[in-house]
C-alpha cells in the first residue's frame, strides 16, 4: 500500500499542538498509541470514498458510508462548535442551541442502500431458520424485560402505547400457551392484528416516530405469530398484511429525519425546557429513536427474506441500512453515559455491506446486535473465528463484484 498525506493535521494532533506527519490511515502518533486517528472533512464533499484498503491493520478513518467514524462529532453543551459533520451541515439541521447537531437525524443516516448483498459461504436453508429462531429469542426476552437488540431499553419510557401493550401481552400469552389454549390466542392475535391494520393511515402517518414504532414492533409481533406458528390460515392472514408492514416501515424511515428534527426543536413535541440544561438528554432520546427504527428495519427485511427463502427458494434483496455497532452504546443507561461515550470513542456506524470491516476489532468493541447481523452476512464459522481470535481478516474479499440480485437457496 502505497503512503499518501493528507495536507492537513489530524484533530488529536491540530488540539495538542503537536506535529502531524499528515499520513493516511493514521497518523505516526495516533498508531503508536493505538488512538482513532481522525482528520477534518473537506467541504464541500460530504462523504470520502474508500480507494484502497490495507489488511490486518486499523482500516482508513474517512467519511466513507461503510464505516463513519463518529469521534469529536455529536455536538454538545460539553463539546466545541468548530467540529462539523460529516453527514450534513450543521447550520441546517435547527435544533436547539445546545444540541445544533447530530449525526443520527442527517438523512444520510436512513438511507436504503440496495447494493446485492452476497450469501454467507457454505450457506443452508437452516441457516434462514435460525435467524427466525434468533428473532423470536429476541420477542421472548422483550415480553420478559421490556426491551431487546432492537427494542431500546428506554424508547418508550412510561409511555407505552395502548397497541403496544395488547401486542405485548398477547405475544406473552402466545409463548405460555398450552394445547387448549393455542386457538384461542391465534384468533385473538388474528383479531387484533386486523383491527391495527384497519387503523392505520398509510398515506399521512403519525409524525410520531415513538408512536409509529410501537405500531410498527406490535403488528411486527403478530406477524411473527401468524408466519411461523404453523397454523394456514393464520399464515395467510399474515401474509395480507405483509405489505402494510412494509409500507408503514419504509413510510417511517423515510421520514424519519424531517421528524426528529421537527421533534429536537425548540417548538417540537420532544422539546422541553430541561433540555436547555441538560441537551444531552434530549440528543439520547432521539438517538435511541432512530437508532431502534434503523434496527427494526434490519430486523422486519431480514424476516421477510428469510420467510421469502423458506417458502419459495429465493428471496429478493431488501436492502441496507446503516446502524450503531460499538458495545456500550446500545445499553448505556444514561444521558451522560451514552453522551461521553459518543464523543470520545468512535460509535461504528456502518451497514452490512462494509460490515466486515469489524472483524479488524477486537470481539469485545462491538455489540451484539452486529455479532449476530456478521453472523448472518458472512456465516457462522468466519464469526467463531473472529470471536476466537484466530482470524486475520482480507477484507478485498468483501469487495469483489458479486452478481446476486437475489437470494437463492
Amino acid at each position: 500500500m502505497s503512503a499518501s498525506t493528507t495536507g492537513r493535521s489530524c484533530n488529536r494532533c491540530h488540539e495538542a499542538k503537536r506535529k502531524c506527519d499528515q499520513m493516511l490511515p493514521s497518523c505516526r502518533l495516533c498508531r503508536r498509541k493505538s488512538l482513532a486517528c481522525v482528520y477534518p472533512s473537506r467541504r464541500p464533499s460530504n462523504f470520502v470514498s474508500i480507494d484502497t484498503i490495507d489488511i490486518c491493520r486499523t482500516p482508513p478513518v474517512t467519511d466513507s458510508p461503510g464505516l463513519h467514524t463518529m469521534d469529536n462529532e455529536l455536538l454538545i453543551a460539553e463539546t466545541s462548535s468548530k467540529f462539523a459533520l460529516d453527514f450534513v451541515n450543521a447550520t441546517d439541521l435547527h435544533l436547539t442551541n445546545d444540541a445544533r447537531a447530530a449525526w443520527f437525524t442527517a438523512p444520510e443516516a436512513f438511507t436504503v442502500d440496495r447494493s446485492p448483498m452476497p450469501l454467507p459461504p457454505n450457506f443452508k436453508l437452516q441457516d434462514l431458520k435460525e435467524f427466525v429462531r434468533l428473532i423470536e429469542s429476541w420477542l421472548t426476552i422483550w415480553v420478559t424485560t421490556g426491551s431487546n437488540a432492537f427494542i431500546h431499553a428506554h424508547l418508550y419510557g412510561n409511555n407505552f402505547p395502548s397497541c403496544l401493550q395488547i401486542a405485548f401481552t398477547t405475544y406473552s400469552a402466545y409463548i405460555n400457551r398450552t394445547a387448549t389454549t393455542s386457538e384461542i390466542i391465534l384468533r385473538g392475535v388474528n383479531d387484533q392484528a386486523t383491527a391495527l391494520v384497519s387503523g392505520l393511515d398509510q398515506k399521512s402517518g403519525s409524525k410520531n416516530l415513538v408512536r409509529d414504532l410501537a405500531y410498527i414492533h406490535a403488528l411486527f409481533a403478530y406477524q411473527m405469530i401468524g408466519l411461523f406458528d404453523g397454523d394456514i390460515r393464520s399464515r395467510h392472514l399474515a401474509e395480507s398484511r405483509a405489505p402494510v408492514l412494509a409500507e408503514l416501515l419504509d413510510y417511517t424511515l423515510k421520514n424519519a429525519s424531517t421528524t426528529l428534527k421537527q421533534e429536537m426543536s425548540m417548538d417540537g413535541s420532544a422539546f422541553s425546557l430541561s433540555h436547555l440544561l441538560d441537551p444531552t438528554e434530549l440528543l439520547w432520546r432521539s438517538w435511541r429513536i432512530s437508532e431502534s427504527l434503523r434496527r427494526t428495519w434490519l430486523v422486519i427485511q431480514g424476516i421477510s427474506a428469510s420467510y421469502d427463502g423458506l417458502k419459495q427458494g429465493w428471496a429478493p434483496c431488501n436492502g441496507d441500512v446503516m446502524f450503531t455497532t460499538r458495545e456500550g452504546l446500545w445499553s448505556a443507561e444514561s444521558a451522560s453515559v451514552w453522551g461521553k461515550m459518543s464523543v470520545d470513542q468512535d460509535v461504528r456506524f456502518i451497514g452490512r455491506t462494509h460490515a466486515e470491516w469489524l472483524f479488524l476489532f477486537a470481539p469485545e468493541e462491538t455489540d451484539d446486535f452486529a455479532k449476530s447481523m456478521l453472523k448472518n452476512i458472512f456465516g457462522k464459522e468466519r464469526s467463531l473465528k473472529w470471536l476466537s481470535g484466530t482470524q486475520c481478516v482480507d477484507i478485498a474479499t468483501t469487495f469483489e463484484h458479486l452478481d446476486y440480485g437475489h437470494l437463492q437457496a
